[in-house]
């Protein structure tokens, strides 16, 4: 049984906006958040299960496009779960990667990033931030 990526990886944080498409084969998926200045911020996680809950794979997640205001930082850390798809998988505590974002320190304004989860099944996920930053 092929089991989709997509339900089984989360971005977390209060976003304002997300809209998902695919092209090309590879999904693209735009959100909008606030940042404060030079304060490091989680963009998102990113994890792998199957459906018992077990670990499938660590994804890999590098960037595609840097801020041109601060920096990304890709993190690999054990993350807690949260699957609509595998509702008994939530909470369960598994190898993923996390994405961290830190702005130039006094920097006040837009910025926009982009990185690339992959998950070794097929499945390809291009993540846009556009990044309010704020003091």
């Amino acid at each position: 049984m092929r089991i989709s990526a997509a339900a089984i990886s989360a971005l977390l944080l209060p976003i304002l906006a997300s809209c998902t498409t695919t092209s090309g084969g590879v999904a693209t998926e735009n959100k909008n958040l606030t940042a404060v200045s030079a304060e490091r911020t989680r963009l998102g996680q990113a994890w792998h299960l199957k459906a018992d809950c077990s670990q499938a794979s660590r994804p890999n997640v590098r960037t595609v496009f840097p801020p041109a205001h601060g920096k990304l930082e890709i993190v690999p850390e054990d993350v807690l779960a949260n699957s609509k798809k595998f509702s008994k998988c939530e909470g369960v505590k598994t190898a993923g990667v996390v994405v961290y974002y830190t702005s130039a320190a006094g920097y006040v304004g837009p910025d926009k990033t982009t990185f690339r989860e992959s998950y070794g099944d097929g499945f390809v996920r291009d993540v846009t931030f556009d990044v309010n930053v704020v003091k």
